[in-house]
């Protein structure tokens, strides 16, 4: 029995990744992967480049992306693969999934706000890729930067809660700390 060496789960800098497509593949392939997918947040904009640069590199791919869907008061995360990324169906679908992002983004930055943290949207938008795609992720990526946090980890912890993306209950109470 022979085993696959897979990788159907990664980011690029079309959403929330650090890397192109392209630099995703090679890094793929130089880990020994033979079947390769990205799977953006609700984007299948890279697919065209991620897909041509895993078949240059001899692996084969699959079109995938990982679709945010809110389930019984929690985002949930689904790993999509094997469609066609060309169906317009898709496409709109997941432009209306994206719809919501730039509002809860801006809910972070007034919440940051509230514990005198000022411009982290504007400063979060310089680390994504795609406006459209703008997350926790690169609001981290700006609070490490300028020094407010250590690292991701206690970026999350004391001021992006995964349980409240907007950093506060619903009664409005900030849950910073800081």
């Amino acid at each position: 029995m022979s085993i696959l060496n897979a990788d159907l789960h990664c980011h690029s800098v079309i959403s929330d990744g650090t890397l192109t497509p392209e630099a995703l593949a090679a890094r793929a392939h130089a880990n020994g992967v033979e079947l390769w997918s990205l799977t953006d947040h609700d984007e299948i904009g890279g697919q065209a480049r991620a897909c041509a640069a895993a078949q240059a590199l001899g692996m084969g791919y699959l079109h995938g992306t990982e679709i945010s869907v809110s389930f019984a008061g929690r985002t949930v995360h689904i790993v999509g693969l094997g469609f066609d990324p060309q169906d317009p169906r898709m496409q709109e679908g997941l432009r209306s999934t994206r719809g919501g992002r730039h509002d809860r983004a801006l809910d972070m930055a007034a919440g940051l706000a509230k514990v005198g943290i000022h411009g982290s949207f504007e400063g979060a938008l310089t680390y994504a890729g795609n406006p459209d795609l703008i997350s926790r992720t690169h609001f981290a990526r700006y609070l490490v930067e300028t020094g407010v946090c250590a690292d991701t980890y206690e970026v999350f912890a004391a001021f992006l809660p995964r349980a409240n993306r907007a950093m506060w209950n619903t009664a409005g109470q900030v849950w910073a700390t800081r």
